[in-house]
């Protein structure tokens, strides 16, 4: 492609102007087909590891959801081809995930059987886009859905606009900004209404005194537009082949830099986020995490509890089969332990064989003791480890937040005494940290 636009420049010599206006189009479409090819780059490699991970069904699709999203993206979804949820981790998501076969993302990206990207949303006050990756399985297609921060896009795309002169804006079906040469905030707007009303009504034109051109984004439902004055375009006809074919080696340029450093960095920060915000072993968050998250509800004050789990037996077994045996049955543990939760709630793991949850939402001792009563009942289940079958228990302490744990640490450590509490009591027990032990604290 880029040899060809080579070749189109050289050969386009007969008319100035039409040589100008035409190499002006030529810029706009080879911004659109580099933008283009930027976005469906990772196609393969996601594809392959869409299929490597997430090719099961039922508790393996589940295992492979909850380990795979602990890599530092917010969520993942598997859909079938109809849209319908297959399943999507955390538990919070799913609800959000049902609705995806609505999105011009989900419907491209069947049509085309290639990863597609949707317009602009947003996730916890921050610009998302979601990136549907169809791949085959044994009972036929699925859609991957993965949010990516809309900053890291257009960071990345910026990379080949800046190679245009003039203005350049990539925009969503909506009109939102996903990336821009100018200062136009991810998700805002094009500022200059005349262009944004002109691009509406046609493809390529004048808005005011400025040449524009619009032009698709493969594997998405953007656009490319690319605006510059009138003026300027037109007056120094005899260095219009010069600087066609600076354009050009810009291009190239961009698409070599923008696909391996923009890939680079992007992996780079999931790994370093994934590296100090969650556990190695079982992908549940860290204790910094559950700090982080309930240190956030009670300075907004909202309702909230943490539960404190020790395993009992634990030892037990890892002595008697091994480490590795051991890893696996904490692994088995992470698991049943996120599908016992409330949607609203999160797991942690503490360290050892010991784990956190983090309550939100109605933080009552009844409440408490149900969600409690229910990981106790789940953990206690018969485990098949490397063929054999294990048995172990867990003890839990409940704190509930209140005047009296105005701190994360001092939640967490109110559980701990609970805990304690339970373990001296006979282990395999749930003891909540009363108002009256607080005081005696």
């Amino acid at each position: 492609m880029v040899g060809g636009v080579g070749v189109y420049l050289s050969a386009t010599q007969k008319d100035a102007r039409a040589r100008v206006l035409a190499d002006f189009e030529n810029r706009a479409r080879l911004a659109a087909s580099v933008t283009g090819q930027t976005v469906i780059a990772s196609d393969a490699k996601t594809r392959a590891w869409a299929k490597a991970n997430f090719s099961g069904s039922g508790s393996v699709l589940a295992r492979s959801l909850d380990s795979q999203q602990a890599a530092g993206v917010d969520w993942l979804a598997v859909l079938r081809p109809d849209g319908t949820l297959l399943d999507a981790s955390p538990h919070s998501a799913r609800v959000r995930a049902a609705s995806l076969s609505a999105s011009g993302g989900f419907q491209l990206a069947m049509a085309t059987g290639r990863l597609a990207y949707g317009d602009i949303v947003v996730e916890n006050d921050l610009p998302v886009v979601y990136a549907f990756q169809p791949f085959s399985a044994s009972g036929g297609t699925r859609m991957l859905v993965i949010p990516v921060s809309a900053g890291d896009v257009g960071s990345v795309l910026r990379t080949v606009l800046g190679a245009t002169s003039g203005r350049g804006y990539v925009i969503d079906s909506a009109g939102a900004t996903v990336a821009a040469t100018d200062n136009t905030a991810v998700g805002q707007p094009i500022p200059d209404a005349g262009l944004t009303a002109a691009v509406r009504q046609g493809s390529r034109g004048v808005s005011g005194g400025d040449y524009y051109s619009s032009l698709p984004v493969t594997g998405s439902a953007w656009r490319v537009v690319i605006t510059t004055p009138r003026a300027a375009l037109l007056a120094p006809l005899e260095k219009t082949d010069r600087v066609a074919w600076l354009v050009f080696a810009g291009f190239a340029l961009a698409v070599s830099l923008c696909l391996i450093v923009g890939a680079v960095t992007l992996m780079s920060s999931v790994r370093l986020a994934h590296a100090r915000l969650h556990d190695t072993l079982t992908g549940l968050p860290s204790r910094a995490l559950f700090l982080e998250e309930t240190e956030r509800a009670l300075v907004e004050r909202r309702p909230v509890a943490a539960l404190f789990l020790d395993l009992d037996g634990f030892k037990a077994v890892n002595d008697t089969y091994g480490h590795a045996a051991g890893d696996r049955l904490l692994v088995e543990v992470a698991r049943r332990l996120v599908a016992s939760l409330r949607r609203e709630d999160a797991a942690s793991r503490f360290g050892g064989d010991e784990f956190l949850v983090l309550c939100r939402g109605p933080a009552d001792e009844s409440t408490m003791n149900g969600v409690a009563e229910r990981i106790r009942a789940r953990l206690s289940e018969p485990y098949e480890i490397d063929g054999q079958t294990v048995s172990i228990g867990v003890s839990i302490g409940i704190a509930v937040g209140g005047n009296h744990t105005r701190s994360a640490e001092k939640l967490l450590s109110c559980a701990d005494a609970a805990l304690y509490q339970a373990k001296r009591n006979g282990k395999g027990r749930i003891e909540a940290f009363t108002q009256e032990r607080v005081s005696s604290d």
